[in-house]
């Protein structure tokens, strides 16, 4: 009989001590996720300001945006080039996947982050992304970049609703900065692909996060252009 007792009272004590470990495991998973977040975006950062040259390339391609937007569970399909009479050449960005492209600097939101090619899930976590098949940063065209909408006050875009007119947003690429001007702030609807519209002559470019921070049910946009001299 004490034999049995003192099973029964092992047992026990080995089930309390799986539920605490679990407990604990649960208790830490929002840190880990956070930790691997900010060192996955700190090594971009340290890469970029290492790189000094780039092999990228873009080629012209016809006005069409890749299926990279399932994080924020939207499929971009092609949309219909502008008027015939303007002969300025659109181009497309090209590369790898998770490739870095430069960094994104929002001065009035306190604002500085990793840009990568590719809105996949795994590239999100660790910075802002550049959607494939849109316009290369700085280009004539529409430079579309996706970034979460961060529950960490300032991380990513968790203060992009605070831009202002007339904001400044810096992108430095290897090749060059480029300097765009706030013109438009909006909310949407996350099937509204009329965000992604761009003409032979500006040189814009297009934020997008989620909205509201904590429901996500519509998306948040900021549009930028580049004024020449």
């Amino acid at each position: 009989m004490s034999k049995i007792l003192f099973a029964g009272v092992f047992m026990m004590k080995k089930i309390s001590i799986l539920l605490i470990i679990a407990g604990l495991l649960i208790a830490l998973y929002p840190l880990a996720n956070y930790l691997y977040g900010g060192f996955g975006q700190a090594r971009l950062m340290r890469q970029m300001e290492e790189q000094t040259t780039s092999d990228e390339t873009t080629i012209g391609a016809e006005d069409s945006v890749a299926e990279d937007y399932e994080n924020l569970q939207e499929i971009f399909t092609d949309y219909e080039s502008e008027t015939e009479e303007e002969q300025v050449e659109l181009k497309t960005q090209e590369g790898e996947s998770g490739e870095p492209l430069g960094t994104i600097r929002i001065p009035g939101i306190d604002a500085e982050m990793p840009v990568v090619l590719g809105a996949s899930q795994e590239n999100l976590r660790v910075a802002a992304a550049l959607m494939e098949g849109t316009t290369p940063i700085g280009e004539i065209g529409n430079a579309a970049i996706a970034a979460h909408r961060s529950h960490t006050y300032g991380r990513f875009f968790n203060r992009l609703n605070e831009v202002e007119l007339g904001d400044e947003i810096i992108v430095t690429t290897p090749e060059d900065t480029f300097i765009y001007t706030v013109y438009e702030i909006k909310v949407v609807e996350p099937d509204d692909l009329s965000v992604l519209n761009r003409n032979r002559k500006d040189r814009v470019i297009t934020l997008i996060t989620c909205d509201p921070i904590y429901e996500a049910t519509h998306r948040l946009i900021v549009h930028g252009v580049i004024k020449d001299a």
